[in-house]
């Protein structure tokens, strides 16, 4: 065979490999690449072939080896991808030549088919290279991935989309064996065939030696494929792992810029209110002096206290601060422990508590956030954002939070007072005295800037939560001790306060006097009593707490829960009925019977009424229709629980607090600890993917959704 008709083939060898490497792109911009292993490979082929004496060019005359266009072999190859004359088609040719003493070498068959050859060339030179890629354990090469995956990319092809069911996806672990006759199993699934459609059992009934021999060998070989695709498929697996992590540590870079900008925006917000608030306070006294506005803020600024500045800044990020100013004719200060600003709101309180509690309600600028914080929706679900260790003494009662990162208020069980925390410093920073008893149920409104509690005393209060902050900042005795904070005291019940809802000027109380109240904000004055004494009869005296000398029975609330929405009104009694009423009439529009026990929590939205009782169960209604929607229960009484259109979270006594994805109709666990001593989660509230829990030994967590 002629050297031209050689080089002829194993041109369209070499660009068939290439197609089925490269794809669809054109032959001159993958095999003729600047990068081309092919081209680095030959090339390197070529400079080494040496000097063998002089090439006969095409017209009979001797090669001078000047790197001419008639020059097919240079005694120095380089020379020829000098000369002007070399263009790529010509390179190709020169490159893709080889003698027959190099064709010759080549192991196996000739057998003439362009493919088989190209695989052939690209496989081992010899049986030594044979041996070697068993036992190395190296890298395969680009040559042998290339061999090893053809059979995937044939298997890929022939298969189509059934490669990617579900089936396909599955571990060895779940495949099903394929056992024979004897019991041994021989295959994995009918997917999985011996070299050319072998029957396992000619292997077992054959008396050949040389049938075996050459059965093994292949399967051997295959063997050797299998290998080297599991090392490419691990190399892969490596990439994109470091792909991950790089990722990983990408998304932690975002992730602290976001937290950063909410840190900014919270902050911006509370110097907002605090101008707003200052607007509207020297409009109402008449204090503003246009002339001394310029000659103030330079002041302001050109002569700082550092520490003054540096505790203003801080008080500032912790809680909107409203300052207060007066004539200094005007004002005097009884006590040197008490600044201006705190003394102005103390001679307040010696108003009419009706008129005091008007301008506190109606006041024009209440709190509008401009944004909304949104970080909870980046961490993991389930993670753990914070914690706030013995936040108080005993079990937490009860708690409310405004917004994620915002302002949390927490009660405990024998504990007085209402504690303050700020959620983005994780902090203390206020504290509410003036129940005489343990306080049993609150809200806390971010409008207007208050919280509305309801204690075992029988009484509602009111605070302005402004003004617990200032209060605490200036001087944490005072705010321990002094009821200063509190704008307004609702006394009407005769006994414990067990519920309370407040919702566009409606505030709806609920106690144990088997009564509940509709108050006016305005006047503090209450509008209307309804009496529910019917829900009690019949109904079972199960308490909500086992009774011992250190713990006493807890009896289960006639009203144990309760919400408003303008004139709707929905309450959970005793006898464990939930009813619907409507407050200009005071009756009763609709009765929703299900629940077996005491209902313990409500909430409503739009659409649906969610429910829990001391029966172990949650139910959810269809406001619309009345009807049960869905139902399941725990093992443990439903103490507490919230929801929104994604999930509800359950308080039932227990190491965790109970998540039900109402997407997926799925049951999951958060917070629970390893310990088997974990105290139990007591109240929960969840608001936009931030979940807060209180749990029995006095600790608040807050998760992520």
């Amino acid at each position: 065979m002629s050297n031209d008709e050689h080089l002829s083939q194993l041109g369209t060898a070499l660009s068939t490999t290439a197609a089925a490497l490269f794809g669809s792109q054109s032959l001159e911009d993958t095999i003729l690449s600047y990068n081309s292993p092919y081209k680095r490979v030959l090339h390197q082929a070529m400079t080494n072939l040496g000097s063998d004496g002089a090439v006969v060019n095409v017209k009979g005359r001797r090669d001078t080896g000047d790197g001419s266009f008639q020059s097919l072999r240079s005694t120095n190859g380089r020379n020829f991808f000098r000369s002007r004359f070399a263009d790529s088609k010509t390179s190709f040719k020169v490159l893709s030549y080889l003698s027959d003493d190099q064709l010759r070498d080549i192991p196996g068959e000739f057998d003439g088919a362009n493919l088989s050859l190209s695989k052939k060339l690209l496989t081992q030179d010899s049986e030594a290279s044979k041996s070697k890629k068993k036992n190395s354990k190296t890298e395969p090469t680009l040559f042998q991935g290339f061999e090893a995956s053809l059979p995937v990319i044939n298997e890929t092809l022939d298969n189509g989309e059934n490669s990617t069911d579900a089936e396909s996806l599955k571990t060895i672990d779940n495949k099903s064996h394929k056992d024979t006759p004897g019991g041994d199993s021989v295959g994995f699934n009918d997917q999985f065939t011996l070299p050319h459609g072998l029957n396992p059992d000619r292997i077992t009934d054959s008396y050949s030696i040389q049938f075996l021999k050459g059965f093994t060998g292949e399967v051997a070989d295959n063997l050797d494929l299998l290998e080297i695709q599991k090392k490419v498929a691990a190399s892969e697996i490596r990439e994109l792992d470091y792909k991950l992590e790089k990722l990983k540590f990408m998304r932690e870079l975002v992730f602290k810029r976001i937290a950063k900008i909410e840190q900014n925006e919270l902050f911006l917000e509370n110097n907002l209110n605090v101008a707003k608030d200052r607007i509207s306070f020297l409009q109402e006294y008449g204090l503003e002096k246009e002339e001394d506005v310029k000659d103030e803020e330079e002041q302001d600024f050109v002569e700082p206290d550092s520490s003054e500045e540096a505790k203003a800044g801080e008080q500032s990020e912790m809680a909107p601060k409203i300052l207060y100013s007066e004539p200094d004719d005007e004002l005097e200060v009884s006590s040197p422990m008490l600044s201006k600003s705190v003394y102005q709101k103390l001679k307040v309180t010696e108003e009419k508590p009706s008129k005091k509690l008007h301008e506190f309600y109606n006041d024009k600028h209440k709190k509008h956030r401009k944004t909304y914080p949104t970080l909870q929706q980046y961490y993991s679900r389930g993670s753990q954002i914070s914690s706030f260790k013995k936040a108080h003494d005993e079990s937490i009662i009860c708690l409310d939070f405004d917004v994620p990162f915002g302002t949390l208020a927490t009660a405990g069980h024998m504990d007085h007072s209402i504690k303050l925390w700020d959620l983005s410093k994780k902090k203390q920073v206020g504290q509410m005295t003036g129940h005489h008893a343990s306080i049993s149920c609150m809200q806390l409104d971010n409008q207007y800037n208050m919280v509305i509690s309801g204690g075992r005393d029988a009484v509602l209060k009111l605070w302005n939560l402004t003004l617990a902050y200032q209060l605490y900042q200036e001087d944490s005795d005072l705010a321990s001790n002094s009821e200063s904070a509190c704008v307004y005291t609702f006394d009407s019940h005769v006994d414990e306060i067990t519920a309370l809802s407040f919702d566009s000027g409606h505030l709806v109380s609920g106690s144990q006097d088997r009564t509940f109240r509709q108050w006016d904000l305005s006047t503090g004055k209450c509008v209307q009593t309804i009496d529910v004494s019917f829900a009690c009869r019949g109904a079972s005296g199960k308490s909500l707490a086992s009774s011992s000398l250190l713990s006493p029975v807890a009896e289960t609330p006639v009203i144990g829960a309760l919400q408003c929405f303008d004139a709707a009104l929905a309450t959970g009694t005793k006898d464990g009925v939930v009813r619907l009423w409507d407050l200009r009439s005071g009756k009763i529009i609709r009765s929703l019977e299900g629940h077996t026990d005491a209902i313990t929590t409500l909430k409503f939205d739009s659409r649906n009424l969610v429910t829990g009782s001391l029966d172990r169960s949650v139910r959810i209604w269809d406001l619309r229709t009345g009807a049960l929607a869905d139902a399941f229960a725990f093992e443990s009484s439903v103490l507490n629980l919230d929801f929104d259109l994604q999930n509800i979270v359950t308080a039932v006594g227990e190491n965790g607090i109970k998540v039900f994805d109402r997407d997926s109709d799925k049951h999951w666990v958060c917070g629970k600890q390893e310990d088997d001593e974990a105290p139990t989660s007591q109240f929960v509230k969840y608001k936009n993917g931030y979940m807060v829990e209180g749990r029995s030994n006095g600790d608040v967590n807050t998760w992520a959704i």
